[in-house]
């Protein structure tokens, strides 16, 4: 009798537990899904887009490198460090009488070199003398005709080679704020359309974030999520994107 007792109090008290269970869930679920509905509803009262603008620009500020190089055997370095110092010096005079005054010339670096045999390890034969001369200009028609004319800059005793012109544009700041404000105004046409469907108005602009910037080759499409810069083209396009917020009403 105690036994039948007992498992017909166990059984009651799992009903139970069992009831109260399902009870907790259901209030547990009916306070997600108002605090869901909720924020569904806050969130229709706001329109996130993203709006860009575009303007084309021309380069105007051109960078050149002219790299010189040395070989010396394995107890003359310092023949080569003479022969880069006078090339340098010539170098430099030449592109002052054309009209280039913004050289910069950093210190020379020095590297071992070697012959690596099929067979056993590498040889030191000497070393190679570097020195890099930089060459800055406004004047992009003539720093260009410069790259043209390396014969003039070589020398006997070292050699020559020269990289591409780099072109940039030094208004790019400045162009930076005023897209910003064109940015905003298409992102503000894009939210007006989608209110529109909705039957409703855009409001006040709640918040704006402005993204990288592009510096595109004209007709350029391939942007990058870190940023852009072409320095290959004279005709550039800048890009701006911002993504904005706007209340709705």
């Amino acid at each position: 009798m105690f036994m039948t007792l007992f498992n017909s109090f166990r059984t009651i008290s799992s009903l139970a537990a069992a009831a109260i269970l399902l009870g907790l869930a259901f209030i547990v679920g009916v306070g997600m899904a108002s605090y869901t509905a909720f924020h569904i509803k806050a969130a229709a009262d706001v329109v996130e887009v993203t709006g860009s603008a575009k303007l084309p620009v021309e380069a105007d500020f051109g960078r050149w490198h002219i790299s010189l190089e040395a070989k010396t055997g394995l107890t003359n370095q310092q023949s080569g460090y003479d022969r880069l110092e006078a090339a340098t010096t010539k170098i430099v005079s030449y592109l002052a009488a054309q009209g280039f005054a913004d050289v910069e010339t950093p210190a020379a670096m020095i590297m071992a070199t070697y012959v690596y045999p099929q067979y056993g390890e590498p040889m030191q034969t000497g070393y190679s003398v570097s020195r890099t001369i930089i060459v800055r200009s406004s004047e992009i028609d003539k720093l260009s005709a410069l790259t043209n004319a390396v014969d003039v800059l070589s020398g006997e005793g070292y050699t020559v080679t020269t990289g591409g012109l780099e072109l940039t544009y030094q208004k790019l700041p400045e162009t930076r704020v005023s897209l910003l404000t064109e940015a905003i105004a298409d992102a503000k046409r894009r939210a007006e359309a989608i209110a529109k469907e909705t039957g409703r108005e855009v409001g006040a602009l709640r918040s704006a974030t402005g993204g990288v910037v592009q510096v595109l080759p004209q007709g350029g499409v391939e942007v990058s999520d870190y940023g852009a810069y072409d320095t290959m083209s004279r005709d550039k396009e800048v890009m701006v994107t911002v993504r904005a917020t706007f209340s709705l009403r």
